[in-house]
C-alpha cells in the first residue's frame, strides 16, 4: 500500500505540474484571445463544442477506460480497441456532417454548418490516440502526460493567438482546437512504443464494449446535460451573452477541470489495483475527497471573491457582464469533486450500471431546475445550477456509503471543514478589501495574499485534515532531504 500511495503522489504531483503549465499557459492564451476576439466569437465556439462532445462521446466508447481496468491485457485488446475507435469516429463524422446544417437552424447562425464540418474532422484524430492516452495512464506515466499535454497547449495557444490578431475571428478558436489534437496525438505516438497489429478479437470487442457501452451512454447523456444549459442560453439569448456564459465557464473550469483530472488521473489506475479490497478503498478515497475540498474550495471562493478587480485588470469592458456569471459558477464547482470521484470508485467497482442509474437523477434534477429557472434569466439558471449540483451530491454519497463504508457522518465532516474555513477566510477578505477600498490592482494583490494567510490559519487551527496531509507530507519531504544532505560520518 506505501508502494501504492507513492505512485499517487507522484502521479498527482505529475498531474498538477501538468495542470498549472498547461492550464497556465491557457489563461495567458485566454487573455489574449479575449483581447482580440468579440464575446459573440466565444458565444459561436459554444455552440460547436456542444456538437463535437457529442460525437466524442459516442466515438471513445468507453475502451480507454476499459482498458485502464482490465487485468489482463493482450496486443490483440488493444488492436481491437484502436481500430474500434477509428470505424466509431467514421461513422460519427458522418453524423455530425449530416446533423450541422440542423444545428445552424437550431440557434439561427448559418454559418456554424461549415465551422461544425470542420471541427468535427478532430474526431479522426483523436480516435488514434485513445489507445495510446490509456496506455500511458494504465502504466501511471504522467511526466509524459504531462509533455504531450503541455507541447500541445503551447503550440495550440499560439496559433489561436495570431490569427485571432490576423483577423480570423472564431476560425482562430476552432484552429486552437484543432492543433491541440493534432500536436497531442502526434507526441503520444511518439511517446509511445505501441504500435497496432492487423487483428481484431469478436471477444475482446465484446467484452470492452461491454463495460464502456453503459460509460458511452452515460458519457453522452453528460455531455448533453452538461452543455443544456450552453443549449438553452444559446437558443434564447444572443451570442453575445452566450459567449460571457461560456468564456466565465471556461475560466471556472480551468480549475474544477483541471484539478479534478489530475487527481481523477493519477488515482483511478491505483484504485483499480486494489478494487477488491474495500477498506483500501475506503482510506484512498477519503484522502482524496479531503485534498481536493481543501485545493478547490479556496481557489473558487477566492476567484469569486476577486473577479471584478481581476476582469478589470485583465480584459475590457465588454467582458465586464460576466463577472456575475463567474461568481456563481464557481459556487457551484465546490460540489464537483463528490460527483468526480464517486464516478471514479463506481468504475473500479466495475458498477457502470450504478453510474448510468445514478446520472440519470443528476441530470433529470438539473434539467428540472434548468426549466424552472428559465424564466428567471441567467441568474436565475445559474442559481438553479447551484441547487441542483447540492441535490444531485445526495445519491452519491449514499452508495459510498453502501459500498465501501464511507459514512455520511464521515463525508460531511472531509468537506465542511474545508469549506467553513474558506468562507469564513472569504468574509474577513471582503471586508477588509471593503475598508480599504483599494483600486482593482491592490484589490487583487492585497485580497489573494490576506485570503491565503487567513485560509491556512484557520486551517491549522481547526486541523483541517487536507492541510494536515499537505503538511505532513512536506515535513516528510523535507526530512528527507535534509538526511540525504547531511554528510555520511565514518565508522
Amino acid at each position: 500500500m506505501n508502494s501504492l500511495n507513492k505512485k499517487i503522489g507522484i502521479g498527482i504531483v505529475w498531474n498538477m505540474a501538468n495542470m498549472f503549465i498547461s492550464r497556465g499557459a491557457s489563461v495567458v492564451f485566454t487573455l489574449f484571445l479575449a483581447k482580440f476576439l468579440a464575446p459573440e466569437a466565444f458565444g459561436l465556439m459554444a455552440m460547436i463544442a456542444i456538437c463535437y462532445a457529442l460525437a466524442d462521446a459516442l466515438m471513445t466508447s468507453g475502451f480507454g477506460q476499459a482498458i485502464i481496468r482490465q487485468k489482463e491485457l493482450t496486443d490483440i485488446d488493444l488492436s481491437t480497441a484502436f481500430f474500434t475507435n477509428l470505424a466509431f469516429s467514421l461513422i460519427t463524422y458522418l453524423l455530425v456532417f449530416l446533423v450541422a446544417p440542423w444545428a445552424a437552424g437550431f440557434y439561427g447562425q448559418p454559418e456554424l454548418v461549415g465551422l461544425i464540418r470542420v471541427t468535427g474532422l478532430v474526431l479522426f484524430v483523436n480516435s488514434l490516440k485513445v489507445v495510446q492516452l490509456a496506455l500511458l495512464n494504465r502504466h501511471m506515466d504522467f511526466k509524459s502526460l504531462m509533455r504531450v499535454n503541455s507541447i500541445a497547449t503551447v503550440a495550440a495557444g499560439l496559433v489561436a493567438v495570431g490569427m485571432a490578431y490576423a483577423g480570423f475571428g472564431v476560425w482562430s478558436l476552432v484552429a486552437q482546437f484543432m492543433v491541440s489534437a493534432a500536436v497531442s496525438t502526434g507526441m503520444l505516438w511518439l511517446s509511445s512504443p505501441w504500435r497496432p497489429g492487423f487483428s481484431f478479437s469478436i471477444a475482446s470487442f465484446k467484452y470492452m464494449f461491454g463495460f464502456g457501452s453503459k460509460l458511452t451512454l452515460e458519457s453522452t447523456l453528460n455531455v448533453l446535460y452538461e452543455n443544456s444549459y450552453i443549449l438553452v442560453i444559446g437558443k434564447l439569448f444572443s451570442p453575445e451573452i452566450t459567449g460571457l456564459y461560456y468564456f466565465a465557464k471556461r475560466i471556472r473550469d480551468l480549475i474544477v477541470d483541471q484539478a479534478n483530472s489530475a487527481v481523477q488521473q493519477a488515482t483511478y489506475p491505483a484504485m483499480a489495483l486494489i478494487q477488491d479490497d474495500d477498506a483500501d478503498l475506503k482510506r484512498m478515497y477519503r484522502l482524496i475527497i479531503q485534498l481536493l475540498f481543501f485545493v478547490i474550495t479556496p481557489a473558487l471562493l477566492i476567484i469569486s471573491l476577486l473577479a471584478q478587480p481581476l476582469f478589470q485588470i485583465a480584459f475590457n469592458e465588454r467582458w465586464l457582464p460576466a463577472v456575475p456569471y463567474l461568481q456563481l459558477l464557481c459556487i457551484a464547482g465546490i460540489l464537483f469533486p463528490v460527483h468526480t470521484v464517486n464516478f471514479n470508485m463506481l468504475k473500479v467497482k466495475g458498477r457502470t450500471d450504478l453510474i448510468l442509474y445514478l446520472g440519470l437523477i443528476k441530470k433529470g434534477l438539473h434539467l428540472a431546475l434548468l426549466a424552472a429557472s428559465v424564466p428567471y434569466g441567467i441568474t436565475g439558471i445559474l442559481a438553479g445550477q447551484i441547487i441542483a449540483m447540492a441535490l444531485s451530491c445526495l445519491p452519491y454519497m449514499y452508495y459510498s456509503a453502501a459500498l465501501i463504508g464511507y459514512t455520511l457522518g464521515e463525508q460531511l465532516k472531509d468537506m465542511l471543514k474545508p469549506v467553513i474555513a474558506a468562507t469564513l477566510a472569504v468574509a474577513a477578505t471582503w471586508l477588509l478589501l471593503n475598508a480599504l477600498g483599494a483600486s482593482a490592482p491592490w484589490a487583487a494583490v492585497i485580497g489573494g495574499l490576506a485570503f491565503a494567510a487567513l485560509y491556512l490559519a484557520i486551517s491549522h487551527l481547526a486541523n483541517v485534515e487536507g492541510y494536515a496531509l499537505i503538511k505532513n507530507k512536506s515535513h516528510a519531504l523535507l526530512a528527507g532531504r535534509l538526511r540525504k544532505a547531511q554528510p555520511k560520518t565514518q565508522a
